[in-house]
């Protein structure tokens, strides 16, 4: 099987990149025998650079524009419409519905965005892809009317065998270089304040024992709520707290992983979670967990899992008393890379087959974007008429769509061939509005491939856009786009 795996770049949100990096390396963990030809595709200059720096994670690179011409049989994953692929099956990827049950982390903007894209995938993927049961149930409950096939499919965390051969020497070396004392717990965090650091520090204010100890890595920082960090330290200069507190802000992932190995387990306090990435490496490494009551922890629930309630200071600090009191037992370093490698290639093989339906759905009339593009603006539209969506709405769709297809000139001319028809009675006034505004924003190169692409046995779509390659269409598109780059211009401007 050959699989294209997309990769993109949030600084935001390097979890999303992780993501996909994990896949790589959990299908080259398969035997030979089922191992997929792997493609890392590169939707951004940035994404490109990442790809290169983990070429040895696939058996090529290429950019995700050029998905069509590469005989793909699966291509993963897509976040939202924007991100489906010309020619080739694909899967969508809900992650979670945090902007549903914590929409004070977002935006009023991103939170819609990210409801609506949600919605469109869960109704119009091949297969629909889900991390965990709750984003299941979640989706079954905000999107009723989801018709695309769901199947969970929890990550795992992906370790080389030279991590699980580092010494004690070099471990004891990373800790003293840190300033870790010897014996500690480990929280592995950004400081944003849904990953409920306070409850920790509140409790270490309430443990009896002084040996307690917990090592923090994670930038300090939440830009949400900026009062945040000034909570965090003032709790820290309070003796009774900093003294059971190592806080090392960001560090090296090299120098993350050798403290977790010398850490007598992991604490993740979280009040939300998608799928836990520190919980799934503590799986992984064979260590013990105290972990907040959250139906996202309970489904993870690796061997040696302790549960407190995340507003329950008290109990955490009755736990980790207890914790340091009698460490809890961990697998040897061998145990736990052999029970992992079993774990990792289950779900690898659970990919495949997930992969495999795809492939049998997929139906290039119905889920390659062009059809996508066309219906989605079609139930939009009636949508917005009957007030279940903001106008705003469908315009962060519009502009999502129009991002793909400026990619791909020649599919945004094949676009306004489904003007008129039966299954979809398009308006057509969006559709040209959709035509002209991505137009505006390509180079004059792209431009001239729409004009160029082959319509031949499409009428509709020539007439489409016979209207924009008279000589006085193309001189409004060339005034519209100079018109737009200095918009854009004064707009960058205006954010310094």
């Amino acid at each position: 099987m050959r699989i294209g795996l997309r990769l993109f770049y949030n600084p935001g949100w390097m979890g999303g990149v992780n993501y996909v990096l994990n896949w790589a390396r959990a299908l080259q963990s398969l035997p030979a025998g089922e191992r997929p030809r792997v493609t890392l595709l590169a939707a951004t200059p940035a994404a490109q650079k990442i790809a290169e720096e983990h070429a040895h994670l696939g058996d090529a690179i290429a950019p995700f524009q050029n998905t069509a011409s590469l005989g793909l049989d699966f291509v993963y994953p897509a976040t939202q419409l924007a991100e489906t692929p010309f020619g080739a099956p694909w899967a969508g990827w809900i992650p979670d519905w945090q902007c549903r049950h914590m929409p004070e982390l977002f935006s009023q903007g991103e939170a819609r965005r990210r409801l609506l894209q949600y919605r469109l995938l869960a109704t119009h993927a091949p297969v629909c892809v889900v991390s965990s049961q709750m984003a299941d149930a979640d989706t079954a409950r905000v999107v009723p009317e989801a018709q695309a096939p769901r199947h969970v499919l929890p990550f795992p965390a992906v370790f080389a065998s030279e991590v699980y051969a580092r010494t004690p020497e070099r471990i004891a070396a990373t800790r003293a270089r840190l300033g870790a004392p010897g014996r500690y717990a480990i929280i592995c965090n950004q400081f944003w304040r849904h990953k409920n650091h306070l409850l920790v520090l509140e409790a270490l204010e309430r443990v009896t024992r002084d040996d307690v100890h917990i090592v923090m890595s994670g930038a300090l920082q939440d830009d949400r709520w900026p009062d945040y960090a000034d909570r965090v330290r003032a709790l820290l200069a309070e003796p009774r707290v900093g003294q059971h507190v190592t806080l090392l802000g960001s560090i090296a992932r090299d120098d993350q992983i050798d403290l977790m190995l010398g850490a007598i387990g992991v604490v993740q306090p979280s009040r939300f979670e998608g799928w836990s990435t520190v919980v799934e490496e503590a799986r992984a490494l064979g260590l013990p967990s105290l972990l907040s009551d959250f139906p996202v922890h309970r489904e993870q629930s690796p061997p040696a899992s302790q549960f407190f309630d995340p507003d329950d200071a008290a109990t955490l600090a009755a736990r980790l008393d207890a914790w340091f009191a009698a460490p809890p037992a961990r697998l040897s370093s061998d145990a736990a890379e052999a029970r992992q490698r079993d774990y990792v290639v289950a779900c690898a093989r659970r990919f495949l087959a997930i992969a495999a339906e795809a492939k049998r759905r997929y139906d290039p009339a119905v889920h390659d974007p062009k059809p996508v593009t066309a219906q989605s603006l079609l139930e939009l539209r009636a949508d917005v008429t009957a007030g279940r969506v903001a106008a705003d709405d469908e315009a962060l769709f519009q502009a999502g769509a129009r991002g793909l297809f400026r990619e791909h000139p020649e599919e945004l001319a094949g676009l306004g061939g489904y003007i008129g028809q039966e299954a979809y009675p398009l308006y057509p006034s969006a559709m040209t509005q959709m035509m002209v505004a991505s137009l505006v924003k390509m180079s004059p190169e792209a431009r001239q491939r729409f004009f160029d692409a082959d319509l031949s046995g499409d009428a509709v779509a020539h007439e489409a856009r016979a209207s924009l390659a008279t000589p006085a269409g193309k001189m409004s598109l060339t005034a519209l786009s100079a018109a737009a780059k200095a918009r854009d211009i004064v707009r960058g401007m205006l954010k310094r």
